[in-house]
């Protein structure tokens, strides 16, 4: 199991190889650097380490401690990504349609270095209509009648809540260890979110010989007919991907 890393540096030329550099000085190997925020004089970035679960992490911590302006925001093992990109995703959702909503749930684990995921419909917020294993049942109780993603925590855990275009499904994404989610993280999840949803729309828009799963086939029903047929008014304010200033993001996550 690799580690994962989260730290903050001064946004300047040289901190990030002064990071790499100390880690190899205690023998790690950096697998990926991914920049989660950036803001006010400082990145915050993710690193992904070749340390097994076994050996302690109190040399890691020393090497990261002992870099000027680094601080340290959590540090954990988490399984081994099975998708790397988002464009892996997209990739899978255009070979499967079908089954855009289950692929698209089952990566984003893997891409938001999170510990679970589950597509729930905001009437009944505790009941996943789909979940990677280890999501907690029932599922955190979650707020979910603001149109904005938002981010949250819980009991410790770290919770990132994203609108689907419709307003009426909702993915939750948790991560243990104290790791917050950054603002650009929320933008990046409204922007995944709504390229599958405008997908699988368009892989359907004329007649296909597979049809899709129950599951996805709620992203292919107008949001007007669902409503109407459910006895509730339709929520057209829904999210959007924005420049931040309108994602409720918690301090935590900085």
């Amino acid at each position: 199991m690799p580690a994962h890393v989260r730290v903050s540096l001064p946004d300047r030329p040289g901190s990030l190889a002064a990071v790499t550099a100390a880690l190899a000085g205690v023998g790690t190997n950096v697998l990926s650097v991914s920049v989660a925020d950036r803001q006010g004089g400082r990145a915050v970035d993710d690193l992904l380490l070749d340390w097994p679960h076994s050996r302690a992490t109190d040399p890691l911590t020393r090497a990261l401690d002992g870099c000027p302006g680094v601080r340290v925001h959590g540090l954990r093992h988490i399984a081994e990504p099975a998708v790397a990109h988002d464009c892996d995703l997209l990739g899978q959702v255009a070979a499967q349609p079908e089954r855009a909503v289950e692929t698209m749930i089952d990566a984003v684990p893997h891409l938001f270095f999170a510990d679970w995921c589950a597509l729930v419909d905001r009437r009944r917020p505790r009941t996943p209509e789909y979940a990677t294993p280890g999501s907690p049942l029932p599922l955190p109780e979650t707020q979910l009648s603001s149109p904005r993603p938002r981010t949250t925590s819980m009991d410790g855990e770290a919770l990132l809540l994203t609108p689907m275009p419709d307003g009426l499904l909702w993915v939750l994404m948790g991560r243990r260890g104290g790791i917050g989610f950054t603002r650009n993280e929320t933008q990046r999840s409204t922007s995944l979110l709504s390229v599958v949803a405008a997908m699988v729309r368009l892989a359907y828009r004329n007649a296909s010989p597979r049809s899709p799963s129950a599951t996805t086939a709620r992203l292919l029903e107008p949001a007007d007919a669902y409503h109407h047929r459910n006895g509730e008014p339709r929520n057209t304010d829904v999210a959007r991907p924005t420049d931040g200033r309108d994602v409720g993001v918690s301090a935590s996550s900085m």
